[in-house]
């Protein structure tokens, strides 16, 4: 029998608003950890330090007691009721789309046999006919771009670098590699420099490092040495393995890493869903969670990214790929309520056409974003996210809403919810870019506490709601 592992114990400090006064106050922290928790509140910032027991090989995972018995029906049941892949809107072009390697090898063929035909080509001829080919009914660049996209609404036009901005560049990066060689010290006593230094951005050689410190996913990786072979060395459950192989090739089939499915980027892919899934047998796998770790995978080798997954399903958003849904509901009723104080006017249009929220922040929240904003706004909207915790995907989440509908002829425009859900569906880049977007994410009236605030209202809200007559 599958050896199987006991859950996660963190202690104390997370980055999610609320997480971190439940914690505070459940025995669990330590004198100098509720120390450093009175601190982070009066600075009305959260540090990001994660602590975890070390995994046991031979331990044995303690399931719900729901769940416990000889033959499963209830779990079976609990997978079947699981929602459809396609709830997150997989394009079907990009479904029935072969490998972006075959269409290179097709035309690189091609080229072969006029070469052999017409005579000789130059190299300015080749790179001249293979700058591009036809992907999934659109263009797709043979020469990727900076962040190694194709083509698709993730590709960016490379401009060229003001050689100024270089040496700004660089003064980051060794900012950031002082600030990593004594981490513990600015996490504790200067969160307020690294938050900023996120919001700026961070320099993309040292995201890998940086995100990792941030979210503990390096911490975990250190205390739980071997635990990720021994979880790919186990053979898992064939129902979630069958559904992460579906949709592996779903995942940027514009990317230079996921182009090919034997690729390196599909491979790692596979091994990263595969491991949390035997991690935690209970949730398994969602859709939701495959570009999560994809962009993971993009950035640093399967077994960092591994823990970083880690730590982002059971720290930074808990719940939010498990059984129901039921965090991310909350999420939404959450967002739709600050959408109130940030904009009434774009709050009153979508509740008169009662847009149920899960329709379209469901995929802006579980995937973080990575399939709705450019790259550029993704990576920075990462950094942040890193950094300061769930709090970011609603300031990101409030900006598109309101700026997507600020003027009255848009909401004209949308007399019914169909024609609002395809405003959302195809965001505008004065909305999306991110010398834009950032910016006008933090300038929103909205802080910690009121989040907290709000937070608290729905959830009574719901018990009441479903302690009720009627919820019953």
């Amino acid at each position: 029998m599958a050896t199987r592992h006991e859950p996660l114990s963190l202690q104390v400090i997370t980055s999610p608003f609320l997480r971190n006064v439940e914690t505070a106050h459940d025995g669990s922290a330590t004198t100098v950890e509720r120390r450093t928790f009175r601190k982070s509140l009066e600075r009305l910032e959260r540090i990001n330090m994660i602590d975890l027991e070390p995994f046991s090989s031979e331990s044995v995972y303690r399931q719900p007691s729901c769940e416990q018995g000889p033959s499963g029906d209830r779990k079976l049941a609990k997978r079947q009721n699981r929602l459809s892949r396609e709830i997150l809107g997989v394009d079907d072009a990009v479904l029935s789309a072969p490998d972006i390697a075959q269409f290179q090898s097709q035309e690189r063929q091609l080229l072969t046999k006029n070469q052999s035909m017409n005579g000789s080509l130059n190299q300015t001829d080749v790179d001249d006919d293979v700058s591009s080919v036809i992907y999934g009914g659109s263009i797709a660049s043979t020469v990727p771009d900076r962040y190694g996209f194709f083509g698709g609404s993730q590709f960016s036009h490379d401009t060229e670098i003001n050689p100024a901005m270089i040496a700004i560049f660089r003064k980051r990066e060794l900012k950031w590699l002082n600030m990593l060689d004594d981490w513990e010290k600015y996490m504790t006593y200067k969160y307020k420099k690294v938050r900023d230094r996120c919001r700026k951005g961070i320099p993309s050689s040292i995201r890998p490092r940086a995100w990792q410190y941030l979210c503990g996913g390096g911490v975990l990786m250190e205390k739980n040495k071997g635990v990720f072979d021994d979880l790919l060395a186990q053979p898992g459950d064939p129902k979630w393995l069958d559904d992460i192989r579906k949709d592996l090739h779903r995942q940027f089939p514009m990317h230079e890493m996921f182009a090919d499915s034997n690729g390196p980027g599909q491979v790692e892919l596979f091994r990263v869903l595969k491991a949390y899934t035997i991690l935690n047998p209970v949730d398994g796998y969602f859709q939701g969670q495959a570009p999560v770790a994809a962009m993971l995978v993009m950035h640093m080798p399967a077994e960092e990214a591994f823990w970083c997954m880690v730590a982002i399903c059971e720290r930074y958003l808990p719940g939010y790929y498990s059984q129901g849904l039921e965090a991310v509901q909350i999420d939404g009723d959450v967002l739709v309520a600050l959408l109130r104080k940030v904009s009434p006017s774009v709050h009153r249009h979508l509740t008169k056409q009662k847009l149920d929220p899960v329709l379209f922040m469901m995929e802006w929240f579980m995937c973080i974003y990575t399939r709705t904003l450019p790259w550029s706004s993704v990576l920075r909207v990462w950094d942040m996210f890193f950094c300061e915790g769930v709090k970011v995907l609603f300031r990101v989440g409030l900006v598109i809403l309101k700026y997507s509908f600020m003027k009255p002829k848009t909401m004209k425009e949308c007399p019914t919810m169909y024609e609002s859900m395809e405003v959302l569906r195809h965001l505008h880049t004065s909305v999306t870019e991110e010398n834009v977007l950032v910016p006008r994410m933090l300038k929103l009236p909205i802080n910690e506490e009121e989040m907290e605030r709000v937070h608290k209202k729905v959830v009574e809200q719901r018990k009441k709601a479903a302690s009720s007559p009627q919820g019953n």
